[in-house]
């Protein structure tokens, strides 16, 4: 499929046959629907980087990202809105890029990789650490 706008993406993720989310360099993720003519459904803000991973969340109707800014973030498919901002005060220093995650099976846990090698396991509910 021919999404019509040259754009750099960087992620991709699925969640049925017909809806696909995508995180891209202009920091924002799209949601698409292969129904619609090569128009993004919706467009998702928050990131002040690069949308480096995307992901849907277990019932498919939220979906996380990581991005350059050091943050993750869960967004509502249904709504439009930013539900929840996960970021880890990195004191003086920048914030090392989210380079991956991936939800438990319940969704309860989001696992984030970042480009410094650390891993943090956050509560989706609580925005804390969960463990490292």
């Amino acid at each position: 499929m021919c999404i019509g706008e040259a754009r750099d993406d960087v992620s991709i993720s699925g969640s049925n046959s017909r809806m696909f989310v995508s995180g891209s360099c202009d920091a924002t993720a799209r949601l698409w629907d292969t129904r619609a003519a090569s128009r993004a459904v919706r467009t998702f803000h928050g990131h002040e980087g690069d949308v480096n991973t995307v992901r849907f969340f277990p019932d498919g109707n939220r979906f996380g990202t990581g991005s350059d800014d050091g943050t993750c973030r869960l967004f509502d498919i249904r709504t439009g809105h930013q539900l929840q901002v996960y970021y880890q005060e990195h004191g003086d220093n920048e914030a090392p890029h989210v380079t991956s995650i991936a939800f438990s099976i319940s969704g309860r846990l989001l696992f984030a990789g970042y480009s410094n090698g650390d891993c943090y396991v956050w509560d989706t509910l609580l925005a804390k650490v969960y463990g490292s």
